[in-house]
């Protein structure tokens, strides 16, 4: 009887812990007042950060917070619906005939950079671009035969 309730405790005990974000009463409720609707928010303490991760209007989110609650970057993962459309026009005006496959929004203090994959029947492609639609392809890969 004593196993079964000392398993019950150490179950209790080790949901509680995983239920407490590792996070400030501080940070958290900073987040809580621009994100009030957000469920299911993952949160991790690095070594001088927190960073949450969440889920947003069918978009993948992560944000970094200092350890007062100043925000240090964000980064958004999302579909060619999402881009700006003055990045998607100047995308396809350079890269005609390629779908963009996925988005990664990196934003901090001194920058707005979008990594945009790019495919077509034959390769994937890295295109770089920021805030005023200068681009750069970065990288290309030939997609592996069927």
């Amino acid at each position: 009887m004593k196993k079964i309730f000392f398993a019950i405790a150490l179950i209790s005990l080790s949901t509680f812990v995983q239920a407490a974000p590792p996070v400030t009463e501080k940070v958290l409720k900073i987040f809580q007042a621009i994100f009030p609707d957000v469920q299911n928010a993952k949160w991790y303490e690095n070594e001088n950060h927190y960073e949450v991760y969440f889920d947003k209007d069918d978009m993948k989110c992560r944000i970094r917070y200092d350890f007062d609650g100043k925000v240090m970057s964000t980064i958004r993962y999302y579909s060619e619906k999402s881009l700006p459309p003055f990045l998607r026009l100047k995308v396809s005006q350079k890269h005609p005939g390629k779908k963009i496959f996925g988005v990664t929004e990196l934003n901090t203090d001194s920058e707005l950079t979008y990594n945009i994959v790019l495919e077509d029947d034959k390769n994937w492609y890295h295109v770089s671009a920021d805030a005023i639609g200068q681009l750069a392809t970065t990288e290309k890969f030939k997609k592996a035969a069927n």
